[in-house]
C-alpha cells in the first residue's frame, strides 16, 4: 500500500509541470458554447441537431443543471420522433445524470435503466459501457459499494475491449472512489493510481483532475495525512472551476471545511463550510447540501444555536430529500426490476442456444431429405426450366426491340423539338432584313412612277435626283438580301447534323447568336413571353476546340430550359414577377466555365440526382422528351467537361459546364 501511495503522490506532484486552468480556457469554453448554438440555429430537425443538443447540455452540466436539462429533454424528444435509438439513450443518460445530482435517486436510475435497455437492443457497447456506469454511480451514493463496483467493473471491461480509453479513465477514478467509501484505501489508491497512468498517456489531464485530487485528499484525510490531504483538496479547485464542475468544487470546499473542523479551527471551518454549501446549492447538489449543512451546524454548535439549528434543518431537509423510505422502496423496487430483467436476458439467452441446437439438428435432417428430394425431381424441373427460359428470352428480345423502337422516337422528337427551336429562330433573326427588302422595294416602286412623271414634263433636274434615291434604295435592299442570305446560311450550318470535327470556334459568339435564337424561338411559341437576358462574357477567352453545331444544342436547350422556368414562376406570381436570364463565360485555370442562370421555379431536391438521366423531365406530359438534359450532359462529357447544377426550391436554377480551353492543333 505504502509503494502504490507514494508512486501516485510522486506522479501527481509532477502535475505541477502543466499549466494550470485559467481565464484563457474559460474563454475558449465560451467561444465553444457559442459556436455550438450558432451551430443548433441552423441545424434542421435532424441526428445532427440530437448531437449538437447533446454536446451544449454536456456543456452546462456541471454549470447550470436546468439549462442542461432542457437541451438534454429536447435531444431525447427529437430522437424519438426520428426513431433515432441511440440518440434517445444518450439523452435519457444526460437526463438521469442531471437528475441524480438533484437528489432524485429514483426517477434516475430508472432513466439508466431505460437507456441500458435501449443500448442492448442496438447491440451499442459504448452505451452500455456508460449506461453500466451511471447505475453504478447510483449505487454508489447510496452506499451500496459492493453493487456499484460490480457495474463498474462490468463498464471497465467493455472499455478495455472497445478500447475507449477516455471512459475507461472515469470508470476507474470511480472504483477507485467506490473503495474509498468503503474505507479499502489500498484498493482505493490502485485504480487512482491506474487512472493517473492512463490519463497520463492519453493526456487527459484536465479530463479527471478535479475528481482524482479531491477523492485523494479524502483518502488523505481518512488516514489523518491533514497536510497531503489539505494539497491536494486545494489543488483540485482551479480545476473544478474551470470545468464549472460545482459539486466537485462543493466536496473540495467540504474537505477543507472537515479539516479545520477536527484541528478546532471553527471560523475556517465555518468560511469554507458555507462557500461548499453555496456551490452545492449552484447546482441543486444534494448531497453537498446535506454534508456541508450537517458542517456548519456542528460547527456552530455552542457558538450561535440559532445558525447551528438552521442548518441542521437544511441537512435534515437534503437527507430527508436522498433517504426517504418511500425513495429508498423505489429504488428497491427498481434494482429488483433490473435484476429480474437481467435474468430474463439470461435465461433468454440459454433457450436461444438451445433452440439453436435443436434447429441446427434438425436442419441437418431436413437438409439430408431435401438433397434426396432435389435428385428425384432434377431432371424434370431442368427439362421445365430449359423451356422457361426459351420463352423468357423471346420475351426479352421483343421486349428490348420495342424499348429500342421507343428510345429512337423519343430521341428523334428531341432533335425535332431542337429543330423547331433552331428554325423558330432562324425566321425572327431574317424577319428584319426582309422587312428592309419589301420596305425599300416600296419606296422604289413610288420612286420611280414620280420619275416618269418628272421625264414626261422635262424637268431634268428632278429625274435626276429621283434616280439617285432609286441606286441609295437598291443598293440597301442588295446589302439586306445579302444579309438575309448570310444568316440563313449560318443557321442552317448551326442546325446540320454534327461531323463530330472540332473548331476553333470563339465560344462568346457562339453562345451570343443561340441566345437570340433562343429568345425568338420561346417569342415565336409565346407572344406573351418576355424576360430580361443579361450577359457577361470573359473577352480573354477568345477561340476554343469545340464542335459547333454540338455546344450549340447544349447552349439551346438550357436556355428553353431556364425561360420554362421562369415562365412557370410568372405564371404563378403574375406581373410582380421579374423574370432574370444571366449568361456567362469565365476562363478559369485551363478551362471555361459557361453558366446560365435563372431566377424561376427551381428543382425540388428529389428531383435533382434524377435531371441528368434520359427520359426524365419535370415538364408536363407532352412537353418535353425528357432527352434535353440528357444529351447535353453526353455532349459536355464528349468535350472533356463536366455540367453540374445548383438550384434551390422556388428561388432559381444555375447550369454550368466546363470546356477546356486549349485550341485544337
Amino acid at each position: 500500500m505504502k509503494l502504490a501511495a507514494l508512486v501516485i503522490v510522486y506522479s501527481l506532484l509532477a502535475i505541477s509541470v502543466f499549466a494550470q486552468p485559467g481565464p484563457l480556457e474559460l474563454d475558449v469554453r465560451a467561444q465553444y458554447i457559442d459556436s455550438l448554438k450558432q451551430q443548433l440555429a441552423n441545424a434542421k430537425a435532424d441526428t445532427t441537431r440530437v448531437l449538437l443538443l447533446k454536446a451544449l447540455g454536456s456543456q452546462y452540466l456541471l454549470s447550470d443543471p436546468a439549462t442542461a436539462k432542457a437541451y438534454f429533454q429536447e435531444g431525447f424528444d427529437l430522437s424519438r420522433s426520428l426513431s433515432y435509438r441511440k440518440g434517445e439513450a444518450d439523452c435519457l443518460r444526460f437526463l438521469g445524470n442531471v437528475i441524480k445530482r438533484q437528489g432524485e435517486y429514483p426517477l434516475a436510475l430508472n432513466n439508466f435503466i431505460r437507456a441500458l435497455a435501449i443500448s442492448e437492443s442496438i447491440n451499442d457497447s459504448s452505451g452500455i459501457s456508460a449506461g453500466l456506469g451511471h447505475i453504478g454511480d447510483i449505487y454508489s451514493d447510496q452506499g451500496d459499494h459492493y453493487k456499484a463496483r460490480n457495474y463498474f467493473m462490468r463498464a471497465k471491461e467493455i472499455d478495455e475491449k472497445i478500447h475507449k480509453n477516455e471512459e475507461l479513465i472515469l470508470m476507474l477514478l470511480n472504483i477507485g472512489k467506490s473503495y474509498y467509501r468503503q474505507n479499502i484505501a489500498d484498493s482505493a489508491f490502485i485504480f487512482l493510481n491506474q487512472c493517473y497512468k492512463l490519463a497520463s498517456s492519453e493526456n487527459r489531464f484536465h479530463f479527471v483532475m478535479d475528481g482524482m485530487f479531491t477523492t485523494l485528499g479524502q483518502l488523505h484525510a481518512s488516514k489523518e495525512n491533514n497536510t497531503e490531504a489539505m494539497n491536494y483538496f486545494r489543488k483540485s479547485i482551479p480545476f473544478s472551476v474551470s470545468k464549472g464542475a460545482y459539486a466537485n468544487l462543493s466536496d473540495s470546499y467540504l474537505g477543507i471545511a472537515n479539516l479545520f473542523y477536527k484541528s478546532d479551527q471553527t471560523d475556517s471551518c465555518i468560511s469554507y463550510g458555507i462557500k461548499s454549501l453555496a456551490e452545492a446549492k449552484t447546482v441543486n447538489y444534494v448531497k453537498g447540501i446535506m454534508a456541508s449543512s450537517q458542517l456548519l451546524s456542528d460547527a456552530y454548535h455552542g457558538l450561535n444555536n440559532d445558525e447551528a439549528f438552521k442548518y441542521y434543518k437544511i441537512a435534515m431537509t437534503a437527507k430527508d430529500s436522498l433517504f426517504n423510505a418511500e425513495k429508498v422502496r423505489q429504488l428497491q423496487e427498481l434494482g429488483f426490476a433490473e435484476q429480474q430483467r437481467l435474468q430474463t436476458l439470461e435465461d433468454a439467452k440459454l433457450d436461444y442456444q438451445n433452440k439453436i441446437r435443436s434447429y441446427t439438428l434438425l436442419s441437418l435432417v431436413g437438409a439430408f431429405m431435401a438433397i434426396a428430394i432435389i435428385l428425384l425431381i432434377a431432371n424434370r424441373n431442368k427439362i421445365k426450366a430449359n423451356r422457361m427460359l426459351h420463352q423468357q428470352k423471346e420475351e426479352i428480345q421483343r421486349t428490348l426491340n420495342e424499348l429500342k423502337t421507343a428510345q429512337a422516337q423519343l430521341v428523334q422528337s428531341e432533335k425535332m423539338a431542337s429543330l423547331g427551336e433552331l428554325t423558330a429562330g432562324i425566321a425572327h433573326e431574317i424577319q428584319n432584313p426582309l422587312n428592309f427588302v419589301n420596305n425599300f422595294s416600296e419606296v422604289n416602286k413610288e420612286l420611280l412612277s414620280e420619275l416618269k412623271g418628272e421625264i414626261a414634263k422635262g424637268n431634268i433636274e428632278e429625274v435626276t435626283l429621283l434616280a439617285n434615291n432609286v441606286i441609295d434604295n437598291q443598293e440597301k435592299i442588295n446589302h439586306h438580301g445579302k444579309r438575309a442570305d448570310a444568316i440563313v446560311k449560318g443557321m442552317l450550318q448551326h442546325s446540320r447534323s454534327s461531323t463530330s470535327q472540332r473548331e476553333n470556334t470563339n465560344i462568346n459568339n457562339l453562345i451570343d447568336e443561340y441566345v437570340r435564337l433562343a429568345f425568338h424561338g420561346m417569342r415565336a411559341k409565346d407572344k406573351s413571353f418576355n424576360t430580361t437576358i443579361n450577359t457577361n462574357f470573359d473577352e480573354s477567352i477568345g477561340e476554343i476546340s469545340v464542335v459547333p453545331q454540338d455546344i450549340g444544342r447544349v447552349i439551346l436547350n438550357l436556355l428553353n430550359n431556364a425561360f420554362y422556368a421562369v415562365t412557370d414562376k410568372r405564371k404563378l406570381l403574375g406581373e410582380k414577377f421579374e423574370p432574370i436570364v444571366s449568361v456567362a463565360t469565365k476562363r478559369v485555370n485551363n478551362n471555361v466555365l459557361v453558366s446560365v442562370k435563372d431566377n424561376g421555379v427551381g428543382i425540388s431536391p428529389q428531383m435533382v440526382d434524377k435531371i441528368f438521366q434520359p427520359f426524365f423531365t419535370t415538364k408536363p406530359t407532352g412537353q418535353g422528351t425528357g432527352l434535353g438534359l440528357s444529351l447535353s450532359y453526353d455532349i459536355v462529357k464528349a468535350h472533356a467537361g463536366e455540367l453540374n447544377v445548383e438550384t434551390i426550391e422556388r428561388e432559381g436554377s444555375t447550369f454550368t459546364f466546363s470546356l477546356p480551353s486549349n485550341k485544337a492543333v
